[in-house]
């Protein structure tokens, strides 16, 4: 246990960390979103949407949260270490998870995730109305409902390729992460 001391626990923490964050992402992209993809666009898009709301609450929240904190901070350690065993392989998995996890979701997950919530709730927000027919007088009003919106579906169909291809890339990201920091602890313990 003295051998490991307090980096090489945060290291274990940190790889267990990358670890269930990319089981997550794995998950979203082996059978969630072609569970969402089978469904109507509306119902997808509905749906993905509230799941994005709610990935950024605890549990998940907290955990990517206190990953990223926990894996830049090892991350300056171990660059300051560079010459102990172990630690040019705890920074390689500090930089794959920030750059492949973290900076992927900034760049291109999340900025998804609000354009697909824009054109949701843009749809949501209208509500059927009543709308003069062509040439109608007043008596002859008739209730026409406001379908989804064509731009809704097409970001879903954009959505759908671009988010999943990236979600990809940051599931193998912080699986390697995780790879590379237990590498780091091994040499570190055994060195």
């Amino acid at each position: 246990m003295d051998a490991v001391g307090a980096v090489g626990w945060a290291v274990v923490v940190a790889a267990v960390g990358c670890a269930l964050v990319g089981g997550v992402l794995f998950a979203f992209s082996t059978f969630v979103m072609a569970g969402l993809r089978s469904v109507a666009p509306d119902v997808g898009a509905a749906a993905m949407a509230a799941i994005n709301r709610h990935a950024t609450r605890v549990p998940f929240g907290s955990l990517l949260l206190v990953t990223t904190g926990l894996v830049t901070v090892l991350g300056v350690v171990a660059a300051t270490r560079l010459g102990e065993a172990g630690m040019p392989l705890v920074v390689a998995g500090a930089v794959v998870y920030l750059v492949g996890g973290i900076g992927v979701t900034a760049a291109v997950n999340v900025p998804l995730n609000d354009r697909l919530e824009a054109a949701d709730a843009a749809v949501s927000a209208s509500s059927p109305r009543a709308v003069p027919a062509s040439g109608a007088g007043v008596r002859d009003v008739k209730v026409r409902a406001t379908s989804p919106t064509a731009e809704r579906d097409q970001v879903w169909r954009v959505f759908l390729g671009r988010w999943v291809a990236w979600n990809h890339v940051r599931t193998l990201a912080c699986a390697a992460a995780a790879l590379l920091l237990t590498l780091g602890l091994v040499t570190l313990v055994g060195g």
